[in-house]
């Protein structure tokens, strides 16, 4: 069994002044992102993305201070949020470095950062590229619970672990002896933790634009992105259109004690490697099960076919543009957000 969600994203470029936070207060101006998740049995997509638009619509290139009683992230998140026609959880990006999320009367703060630095996996096997000593600018993204932590507290508390992070040999750092993805986000929350950030809820470190991994203090969650090409049925007289599809492959479960990952992300992509070929520069009509090519169906096939060789998927989210998109998930614990 398996949740399907409906996502849609929409954009707008508004002005606000933020009382109280220095620069801030003065008025300026941003680049909202909106996306929305929605169960399917609640709203279909055209609906979903018809009436975000129709929300932020009167928003766009508007003096936010105008229109509505307070202006911060959470009070315009919530403002859209209340106007949907059902139920959804939001994310609101209102600066490439922060945002904030509301989810079944949760509100989280986050902030999207990152640092430079270089190591090497110590347990991969002979050969592996990650066994050589190389380096990534690492993305990180900080999650906590926006009634205990703001975005000004989670700048403060990060700059301590970047000063320590950026341009090091990761190695060297207590903790870090074998500093894959899931090892860092794990030493990233014990420290957050332990220097008493109010809130926390998880952190993500991202290795590239592609892969990445998360911790909650509980669970390890990680990620592979992969884009592929196809064709879709436009209409009931033959006619054909292509999108240039995103597929996110999320999986859940413990840490390999040795190597210290969930699962190499390398071997993700091996193992959807067979499907990869089968859908891209393809009509997805013709997969067998496919029907008509629909986002949702695809998806579907996707986990049909993968699910076996990776035990451990639990989400699959299929954006056939930047707006919209279907997500499926096969845990509760799976309903978390990302950009």
């Amino acid at each position: 069994m398996h949740a399907s969600c409906l996502l849609s994203a929409a954009g707008f470029e508004a002005a606000r002044a933020l009382p109280g936070q220095g620069k801030r207060a003065a008025v300026h101006g941003h680049s909202f992102r909106v996306l929305a998740r929605a169960d399917v049995t609640h709203i279909d997509g055209k609906n979903l993305h018809d009436a975000l638009r129709h929300i932020v619509a009167p928003l766009d290139y508007s003096d936010l201070n105008r229109l509505l009683p307070a202006t911060d992230d959470l009070s315009v998140a919530r403002h859209i949020a209340n106007a949907l026609p059902s139920p959804a959880a939001l994310q609101l990006q209102s600066a490439p470095d922060r945002g904030v999320m509301l989810e079944n009367g949760t509100a989280l703060a986050w902030l999207a950062t990152r640092f430079e630095a270089a190591h090497h996996l110590p347990h991969v096997p002979a050969g592996h590229k990650c066994g050589r000593l190389h380096g990534h600018g690492f993305g990180v993204r900080l999650v906590a619970d926006a009634a205990q932590c703001d975005h000004a507290r989670l700048e403060a508390a990060w700059a301590p672990l970047f000063a320590r992070l950026n341009h090091a040999y990761l190695n060297d750092i207590a903790g870090l002896a074998n500093p894959t993805s899931e090892v860092i986000a794990l030493w990233m929350f014990g420290q957050l933790r332990d220097a008493g950030l109010d809130g926390l809820r998880w952190v993500e470190v991202r290795e590239t634009h592609t892969a990445g991994s998360q911790y909650d203090g509980q669970r390890f969650r990680i990620w592979k992105e992969q884009h592929f090409e196809s064709a879709v049925p436009f209409d009931d007289s033959g006619h054909y259109t292509g999108h240039s599809y995103l597929v996110r492959l999320l999986l859940t479960g413990g840490l390999d004690k040795t190597m210290g990952w969930l699962l190499d992300f390398g071997d993700v992509k091996d193992r959807f490697k067979p499907l990869y070929r089968q859908l891209d520069h393809n009509p997805l009509d013709k997969l067998a099960g496919v029907r008509d090519g629909h986002s949702q169906s695809v998806a579907e096939w996707v986990h049909a076919h993968l699910s076996p060789l990776v035990p451990e998927l639990s989400r699959i989210d299929l954006m056939e543009n930047e707006e919209s998109g279907v997500s499926l998930m096969f845990h509760e614990d799976m309903r978390w957000p990302l950009l």
